[in-house]
């Protein structure tokens, strides 16, 4: 089966080939431009053709080439929700949905996603451990501890300056007995893997506890400058490469009176605007940093959902661009038709009455862990991979 959905892609990359055989005598950088076509599933079942396969699809450029494709081409997108456990499908399908194994210990086994990018999930459970853990390769790395406090919010992205993923803790601290809130941030790498202090951010929570969104190289927040309920909110970016936060300009709304939030779609920062259960208009920085840049892409109404419209996330696009998932109220999801201009409600079968979204691409990216660890998780999946040619997998060179 594996085999004829290599020569499927082989045909649509290369149509003068006719015979399967011609597969052993390709350059490699056709063998890695088919293999990048492929699900992660499929991709790591095929380290056993050869060492030179293996060695192909381990390399740096490959999982590059790989992740590109998948941005590229909207595929490879995997749905996942988050109750006491977390549950995955293809965004492709939207179902059915299947346990995800978590590495963190708890005892209640409950994880909270602080985040998603690249393939790679940050994951916290209730006791504090933290650790990227990327779900299709099965590889993690649970990162130092850090003091905890009672108000803080995290983000997870990539520096792609120096090419590593972070996670940045913001803690606010003070307000008791007079005292003028502070704050102070820290980050953690994963080439580093150690804590260290950067420059706090001048900013009070709006929302304590909500994740920051990663978009064009920072996480972005929902702050405010003052504690006053009638200050008005601003968009705080923090930029991982810099590690220094700046304001990002918003969008010229019409009206004033709302809740914002933010949110990403492919890469380009969003901005909700909530209109009290009236309406909720969902804006897109297309280039970033620039005001006039800002397109409102749609805007829902009370009654086109089922239900109020006190939450509504932004989550991904459709393959062919025309439609856009959103998560509503934490309890279901509905398709906005970008042509047709309506929502249509989407409920998934044998799913939790109430969860958290999160959407993660299934990458190859690797992790930086130790050399014991990976050895012996490597042979696990060199077995497995034995297991399964045993039962008939074929490759025809």
């Amino acid at each position: 089966m594996l085999a004829v959905h290599l020569f499927s892609i082989l045909r649509q990359v290369r149509p003068e080939l006719e015979n399967q055989n011609i597969m052993a005598n390709l350059p490699l950088d056709l063998i890695a431009d088919i293999l990048s076509r492929l699900p992660v599933k499929y991709v790591l079942r095929l380290r056993c053709v050869s060492k030179v396969w293996r060695s192909l699809i381990g390399d740096p450029d490959f999982i590059k080439l790989h992740l590109r494709h998948s941005l590229e081409s909207r595929t490879n997108h995997t749905l996942i929700l988050k109750s006491s456990e977390l549950y995955a499908a293809d965004l492709a399908c939207l179902g059915p949905f299947a346990k995800l194994e978590h590495p963190l210990m708890s005892y209640n086994h409950g994880v909270k996603i602080l985040g998603s990018c690249n393939g790679l999930l940050c994951i916290r459970n209730i006791v504090e451990d933290i650790a990227i853990w990327n779900p299709y390769t099965r590889k993690h790395q649970v990162l130092p501890s850090l003091s905890s406090c009672n108000a803080y919010m995290y983000g997870f992205g990539y520096d792609s300056v120096s090419d590593d993923y972070k996670v940045v803790k913001i803690m606010q601290l003070g307000g008791v007995d007079g005292k003028a809130l502070e704050s102070e941030a820290k980050i953690c790498s994963l080439k580093r893997l150690a804590w260290r202090r950067i420059p706090d951010i001048p900013y009070v929570f709006s929302f304590p506890g909500v994740n920051g969104v990663f978009a064009s190289g920072a996480l972005h927040w929902v702050l405010t400058q003052k504690v006053q309920l009638s200050e008005e909110n601003v968009i705080v970016a923090l930029d991982l490469g810099a590690e220094k936060c700046r304001e990002v300009p918003q969008p010229e709304y019409k009206d004033k009176r709302f809740e914002l939030d933010v949110g990403v779609l492919e890469g380009c920062l969003c901005a909700i605007a909530n209109y009290g259960d009236v309406r909720v208009d969902l804006w897109v920085m297309k280039e970033y940093g620039l005001k006039k840049s800002w397109t409102r892409l749609f805007s829902v109404a009370r009654e086109e959902v089922i239900g109020s419209l006190r939450y509504v996330k932004p989550l991904a696009y459709s393959r062919s661009g025309d439609q856009v998932l959103l998560e509503h109220n934490s309890i279901n999801h509905f398709w906005y038709d970008l042509k047709e201009k309506k929502a249509n409600d989407v409920w998934f079968r044998d799913t939790p009455r109430s969860y958290e979204t999160e959407i993660c691409l299934q990458s190859l990216v690797s992790l930086y862990v130790n050399k014991r660890q990976l050895n012996r998780e490597d042979n696990g999946d060199i077995q497995k991979m034995d297991d399964f040619l045993s039962e008939g997998f074929k490759l025809v060179l």
